[in-house]
Parts: structure tokens; sequence; C-alpha cells
């Protein structure tokens, strides 16, 4: 008994040290980090601490500030937390607060959430690759500094390391977002009764690939930029407009898409009328199109559905063979 006892002992005085050893070593990395930012030009604030002895290593950052000035962004939240399991520390769960702020050299956000959280698996090496990341948010709500407001009621967002693309850096990425909210100046002019305030869902899955890898000198450097995109879905219901799009677009030396989507709306009329009152068309193109496309949907057999392709080529785009604009 007393041999068994001693066993148990030290099992549960080496496993304490372990966990100690390794919430040292968490913190130590964090607050090494926030410093090596701040030497670079970053800002870089945060009180850091780490609890969950004695299965679980959790860190959690208090007042934390960051803004890379060279790429233009910056974030600030009251806690961010972030989770792990002992044994597992390449694997993490990120925990955001209710309310955050985000800046970018567009626009300043406000960001407020019922529930926001992500999981992320790394590679197990110094680089600390991406291999998968999954994002899930309800109740979210944004807010720019202009005064605008978008809420959504559910967002699942994944991004997974691809493993069939033959293109290197390439990540299977796959959105779903239901009851989007959009501004009210997006949709001045627009009649509500051709189109509800709220995107009721809307569904993005594809592949997309970058210059370089997701990596930790990714985010403390300069960003990978996107090279294609190769869409196998996207599916969007707003009221009883219906529109479906999959194809490859390639990102040209301009930055401008080079490619085309496939196209394939119901209810496309009341779709046309909505960009028109939103001043999303051309004046005088909107009379243009809906002769055009009206002829194009007659030939099909159904005057409600419109399938045909959405062209990006030198500059330009074109929506079958009706030019639509730069």
């Amino acid at each position: 008994m007393r041999i068994l006892l001693a066993i148990v002992v030290l099992l549960a005085l080496g496993w304490s040290g372990f966990w100690f050893w390794n919430a040292s070593l968490r913190e130590r990395a964090l607050t090494g980090w926030l410093e090596q930012r701040r030497e670079a030009g970053w800002v870089a604030d945060g009180s850091v601490r780490v609890t969950g002895f004695p299965n679980r290593v959790d860190t959690v950052v208090t007042g934390l500030e960051l803004a890379n000035p060279k790429a233009g962004w910056s974030w600030g939240a009251p806690e961010f937390q972030i989770l792990s399991q002992t044994w597992r520390p390449q694997q993490v769960i990120a925990v955001w607060p209710a309310s955050q702020s985000i800046a970018t050299p567009f626009d300043r956000l406000d960001v407020t959430s019922d529930r926001l959280v992500g999981s992320l698996l790394l590679e197990p090496n110094q680089r600390l690759g991406l291999d998968h990341s999954t994002l899930e948010a309800r109740g979210l709500g944004l807010k720019g500094s202009a005064g605008w407001q978008a809420t959504l009621g559910e967002v699942l967002f994944s991004i997974r390391k691809a493993q069939t693309e033959t293109r290197p850096f390439s990540y299977d990425v796959d959105f779903s977002g239901k009851d989007l909210a959009l501004p009210d100046d997006w949709l001045t002019g627009i009649d509500r009764g051709a189109v509800p305030r709220s995107i009721d869902s809307a569904h993005v899955a594809g592949v997309a690939s970058f210059d370089r890898a997701w990596d930790r000198p990714a985010i403390e450097g300069d960003n990978p930029v996107l090279q294609r995109l190769a869409i196998s879905e996207a599916h969007f219901v707003w009221g009883k407009l219906d529109l479906t799009a999959a194809g490859t677009l390639d990102v040209g030396p301009d930055g401008l898409a080079e490619g085309e989507l496939k196209l394939k709306a119901q209810n496309w009329q009341a779709m046309l009328d909505a960009a028109d009152q939103a001043g999303l068309i051309a004046p005088g193109l909107a009379g243009t199109l809906r002769g055009g496309l009206g002829l194009l949907a007659g030939l099909s057999g159904d005057k409600r559905s419109l399938s045909l392709p959405l062209t990006f080529r030198d500059g330009q785009t074109r929506l079958g063979p009706v030019p639509v604009g730069p």
C-alpha cells in the first residue's frame, strides 16, 4: 500500500512539475513575442497570465492592443483567451470577448458578438504553419466609423491546408452565413418589396492559393498574397432571389481578376432591378441588360431562370455577351 501511495505521489509531483514548466514556457513565449513585436515597431501591449491546472494550459491576455503600422492594421480587445490541453500545445481554442475593435487602411470597425470562438491546429515546428482552423460566431455585429452597421445571425468559417491541390500554398476554404443584415446605406433606393433587408443565407466553398504559406513569419511580416481562387460552389438566397456560381479567378499582375464564373440566377429580373435602384449599374445600362438577358433566358425555356458566364478579362467585366463595365 505504501509503495502504491508513493507511486501516486511521485506521479502527481511529476505531472505538477510538467504543468508548471509548460505554463511557464507558454507565458514566456507570448510575453517574449509581444516584446519582439515592440522592437519591430509594432504596438504590442497586454498582460499575460496562465491558468488551467492540472489538465489545461489556458493563456489569458487582458488589455490587448496590437498594431502593425507597416501593414496598416490594429486590433484591440479587453480580453483574449487561448485554451489548450496540456499534452497538445499545438492545438488551441481561441475565445474572443463580447466587444473588440479592428482597424484597417479602409475603415475602423467595432465588433460585438454573442459567441465568437475559433479552433486552430498548427504544424509542430518553429514556423507554426497553419494546418486547419475553424471560426464560429453567433449574433455578430459590425459598426463602421461612418456609422454604418451590419449584423450576422450565424457564421461558420473553416480553412484547411489543401491535400489534393497541385499548386503550393493552397487552402480549402468554406464559409456559411445566415441572416446577414446589410447597412441601410447599401439598400438606399431599393424597393423593399423586391428584397428583404437581410440575406437569408450565403455559402462559399473553394480553394484559395497564395504566394507563400500562412505561418508565424507571415503574421509578423507581409501577409501572403492571393493568387488564385477556385470556387466550387457559391450560393446566395435573398428573399425570392436565388444565385449560384462556380469558376476560377486568377489575380493578374495589376491585381485585377482574370477568369470566369458560371452563374445561375432564379428571379434574375428582381436582382437586376435591385442593382439598378442601388446605383450599382451605370445609368442607362439596366434597360440594355434587361433586353439582352431576357432574350437569353427565353432561349432556355424559363424566363425566370438565367444561366450564363460572368467573365473578367483585360480589366473589363462581361455578363454573357453584354459588357457591364470595369
